[in-house]
């Protein structure tokens, strides 16, 4: 998926994971990443592109790339890019403990995404939020 994904957004992924989209957290505001954030006012959490389904978190060197994913019948792809935000945007990014950890993501226009992740994927969301707030 990263080779896709870094045609698509114009430049190498470094980290990729794949996020789970759960109406129970739709519209959740601030929690883990309100405590985290101060200047900014959260809007209630969604979903990136207003998808519901599963994700595709892809991060460059400039960018953070949100994709739909296209269930296959052995194997899922990655599908369309739903949206695109420079790296610089990113306030913060969270993960929230439970069964089914969730992932906060926040920019600077005060916009909250909160993603489900699959336990077997838990690794690679801690690579990914390693290299987002590492700057």
């Amino acid at each position: 998926m990263d080779k896709k994904a870094s045609e698509i957004m114009g430049e190498s992924v470094m980290a990729g994971v794949q996020l789970e989209a759960q109406e129970a957290i739709k519209g959740m505001v601030g929690g883990v990443v309100g405590s985290v954030l101060t200047g900014i006012d959260l809007k209630p959490a969604s979903f990136p592109g207003d998808h519901t389904g599963i994700f595709y978190v892809a991060v460059g060197p400039e960018n953070v790339g949100f994709f739909s994913i296209k269930r296959g019948m052995f194997k899922n792809s990655l599908d369309q890019l739903l949206v695109q935000h420079p790296r610089s945007d990113l306030r913060a990014m969270e993960i929230e403990s439970g069964v089914m950890p969730t992932a906060h993501f926040a920019f600077q226009d005060g916009t909250h995404y909160a993603l489900m992740c699959p336990r077997i994927s838990l690794g690679k969301l801690k690579k990914v939020r390693e290299l987002l707030v590492a700057e």
